[in-house]
């Protein structure tokens, strides 16, 4: 990533994000206009604009050090809605929609997830039928980021035979109308990122609202989901340095029995662990994103391995640092107290740790141990 593109990140994060997150978190709002100035400075999708991968995740990662939410925002914007029409979409639809997107003009959702399965997504109950030429979709989605507030829907629908699972499932893009019902879902964190359970009821779409061709909806998932993966690490690992940062300068000015609180061997060895612990997220994130993104497939074992270990070591990370800043940390208006609660969404969103353990253990089953370790 170039200087001027970092100090830019950098400069808008501290000039528009950070007076907002604690509005974001507390009242629950969602930062429309924000959405709409990091779509005119190319953040909301750094992927379309030419950036790399690791830029990418640079850029979610300032974001994230000062709010979670936001960077959740960029990431079901940018990674899973935006990127799967670029890849996969036709000319017409690229045409229709990636430039509004990019821009924050509309805002958009990804529904795969359903209330009878999350982890078993080739299961799904949505259905697409087709009537009269045009498809007929009726549903629900849950946990989808933005759902409350999006203007058009990537939506998962079965196709044919459900005991065919992820073969007999179609990605269509839906727009919002009156078949649309979004409600919203209360979470403990990331709020004011419109998490909402959306209910499809006889929308009605036609041929050219598919997305990657009809029964080919999983590799359309699949695409989105492994870039979901490096994202949510990333913003694991945003909030874990934005609680690191906040922690620290606390330690030094904080006193304690007649010195520092950072001239304490004991928070200097937490703070030291912590920081190992982000290097080695760091590190996986930059070797998966050496991989050009038509071959993340090849290393989906090694995306896993990531997801799981950046969520689960930032968890420890912010955990460690709350206990240094002890009240303070756990006070609401913090944001050590405010990534707590952002950071358990990353080992439950875009797969939870138990489907990266199915995953890892299936890559060690077909290649072996050396395929995932090299």
């Amino acid at each position: 990533m170039s200087e001027l593109i970092l100090s830019s990140i950098k400069e808008f994060v501290k000039r528009e994000v950070e007076p907002l997150a604690e509005k974001i978190d507390r009242e629950d709002y969602y930062p429309r206009e924000l959405v709409r100035k990091m779509g005119k400075l190319g953040f909301l999708s750094p992927l379309y604009e030419g950036l790399s991968l690791f830029d990418t995740c640079t850029i979610i990662q300032e974001i994230a050090k000062v709010s979670g939410s936001v960077a959740l925002i960029q990431d079901a914007q940018g990674e899973l809605v935006i990127e799967p029409i670029r890849v996969f979409g036709t000319n017409n639809q690229k045409e229709e929609y990636l430039e509004k997107l990019a821009r924050g003009e509309i805002i958009g959702g990804f529904g795969l997830s359903e209330p009878c399965c999350g982890s078993d997504a080739g299961s799904i109950n949505t259905k697409a039928e087709k009537i009269h030429g045009n498809w007929v979709i009726n549903g629900k989605k849950m946990w989808t980021t933005q759902g409350l507030y999006a203007d058009l829907y990537i939506v998962m629908a079965r196709t044919g035979d459900p005991k065919l699972k992820e073969k007999t499932i179609t990605a269509f893009i839906i727009k919002r109308n009156n078949c649309v019902k979004p409600r919203k879902i209360e979470v403990m964190g990331n709020r004011g990122t419109g998490t909402a359970e959306v209910e499809f009821n006889e929308c009605e779409v036609n041929e050219d609202d598919i997305l990657g061709g009809l029964n080919e909806g999983w590799k359309v998932a699949k695409y989105a989901l492994l870039i979901g993966r490096i994202a949510i690490s990333s913003i694991a690992l945003g909030l874990s340095i934005g609680a690191l940062e906040e922690a620290l300068e606390w330690s030094k000015q904080r006193e304690v029995f007649g010195s520092k609180l950072i001239e304490k061997q004991g928070i200097q060895w937490y703070i030291s662990k912590s920081v190992a612990k982000l290097y080695a997220i760091k590190s996986m994130i930059k070797d998966v994103c050496n991989y050009p993104l038509e071959r993340l497939e090849d290393i989906e074992g090694k995306i896993s391995s990531l997801k799981y270990l950046a969520s689960n070591l930032a968890e420890e990370v912010i955990d460690t640092l709350l206990q240094i800043m002890g009240g303070l940390g756990y006070a609401k208006g913090s944001k050590t107290e405010r990534a707590y609660r952002d950071v358990r969404l990353t080992r439950i969103g875009e797969g939870a740790d138990e489907v990266q353990f199915m995953i890892i253990d299936k890559v060690i089953r077909r290649k072996g141990i050396d395929y995932l370790l090299q």
